[in-house]
């Protein structure tokens, strides 16, 4: 097949072709590549091809080049790691935007005379786009997983997976977690008095200020169930603990929606369980759970609208300080 012959089946590849010789100079390249980048292949015949593609200069493609004419090797730039490595556009009004072709390059070296390096490229741009939907739709789908779908907050997945992940790393960092177990003061008299739609809004109302009164961001409240929260605090003691416990029990209190017929006040309230430790090997995470309940049972039973603390050096209840 002669020269002619060979670049009219170039120009027919939905694929760009480049030719270099063996400086690295630009014998010609196909149709493709002009559509894409704007240049006939007449202007930048014989010019070197960081001299076309000035920005080129110190680039991984400039370096691969040099690689295939001096040591014969084969290289492969993935839009991934190298994204737009030419500037190249799918169409004339992506330049006006600089929006570049994903490209996925091809370098290789040649042993035809006069060729030495045969550069090709393909247009990822869509497979591109579509990974990144994917990976979209991937996460969400995993934060939807871990979301209670009325509060917004965390669902019981989320706390399970909080808990065992951070009891882990305190383990073995042996530094404090604590864990607060968050209860709506006479929940069942309220939806009783209201309906399950103003209880809906009423839990709605109480994750958000819960969720506001957090002390950092990687702090996740979470629902327990029901009307029950519950919150893990890694590196927190039980004097830290306490100090963001009383804060978002004065956040709930602070919303002031009206509660007549509670035992505590006119308004909804919260009870609050904490306890706090620094994990051994044989201290499981579900004690952390069962000793955060039982400080918010005695909250419930010494009144409600209180935070209450499991004490380990007496293993028992009392008043947060």
């Amino acid at each position: 097949m002669d020269r002619a012959a060979n670049a009219q089946l170039m120009d027919q590849l939905q694929t760009g072709v480049v030719l270099l010789d063996d400086r690295g100079c630009l014998l010609s390249w196909n149709a493709w590549m002009t559509r894409h980048s704007g240049i006939a292949p007449e202007d930048v015949a014989g010019r070197p091809i960081e001299d076309v593609f000035v920005e080129m200069k110190h680039s991984r493609l400039l370096n691969c080049i040099q690689q295939a004419l001096r040591f014969r090797l084969s290289s492969v730039l993935t839009p991934g790691l190298n994204p737009s490595v030419l500037p190249l556009y799918q169409k004339p009004g992506d330049r006006e935007l600089d929006q570049r072709m994903q490209q996925l390059v091809y370098v290789t070296p040649t042993c035809s005379d006069p060729y030495a390096c045969l550069i090709q490229i393909q247009d990822m741009t869509a497979t591109v786009r579509r990974e990144r939907r994917l990976r979209a739709q991937s996460s969400q789908l995993i934060a939807t997983t871990y979301r209670d779908s009325l509060t917004g907050v965390g669902n019981r997945r989320r706390f399970d997976q909080d808990l065992s992940e951070r009891f882990r790393e305190a383990r073995s960092r042996q530094i404090h977690i604590a864990l607060l177990m968050i209860d709506v003061d006479d929940f069942k008299a309220f939806n009783d008095r209201f309906g399950h739609q103003k209880g809906d809004e009423a839990l709605i109302m109480v994750a958000s200020a819960l969720q506001e009164g957090l002390r950092q961001e990687g702090d996740c409240i979470s629902r327990y169930g029901g009307e029950e929260f519950a919150l893990t605090l890694l590196g927190a003691d039980q004097e830290a603990a306490s100090t963001v416990a009383e804060r978002l029990r004065l956040r709930v209190e602070g919303l002031r929606l009206l509660h007549p017929t509670s035992r505590t006040a006119r308004h909804v309230t919260v009870s609050i369980g904490i306890s706090a430790v620094v994990p051994s090997m044989e201290l499981p995470p579900q004690t952390l759970v069962s000793q955060a309940d039982l400080a918010l049972y005695s909250a419930k039973d010494r009144g409600r609208n209180r935070c209450m603390c499991f004490d380990h050096t007496v293993t028992e209840v009392r008043a947060c300080v």
